[in-house]
């Protein structure tokens, strides 16, 4: 995962070709210290080197479009929220030779130790974007 110019790397997950990571990445951010966009790039990776796969870019404003299903979704939720799901995004190519298939599970949210009011995380994500 890229995040401006920071990279988050998980370890290989060998012999599947489902591959599960269940990772975790906590980034900080502040109105002065936001992120335009969050980049997943996944590669398979081999004893002869490593193929790209697919990646995915999301503007940041927009991590929470997609978390609840169709129902409220955009609204920012802590990341344990019971109504803040995963959502799939379809692995894109970089350029037209790539030949890229599948998708990939994310799942974004706030933070915290105890579920918040949500009426609080949209409050502070207004600010955050403003």
């Amino acid at each position: 995962m890229r995040v401006n110019n920071k990279k988050y790397k998980t370890k290989p997950i060998k012999q599947t070709l489902n591959p599960v990571w269940n990772t975790h990445f906590d980034i900080h951010v502040s109105p002065k210290k936001k992120p335009s966009h969050l980049t997943f790039t996944v590669w398979d990776k081999d004893t002869l080197g490593r193929d790209f796969l697919g990646e995915v870019t999301i503007p940041f404003t927009n991590i929470f479009d997609r978390n609840n299903h169709g129902v409220s979704d955009g609204v920012p939720r802590n990341y344990n929220d019971p109504n803040n799901h995963e959502s799939y995004f379809q692995l894109a190519k970089r350029k037209e030779s790539n030949n890229v298939s599948g998708d990939i599970c994310l799942k974004f949210g706030i933070v915290e130790e105890h579920i918040g009011d949500v009426k609080r995380y949209l409050d502070a994500w207004a600010v955050l974007n403003a």
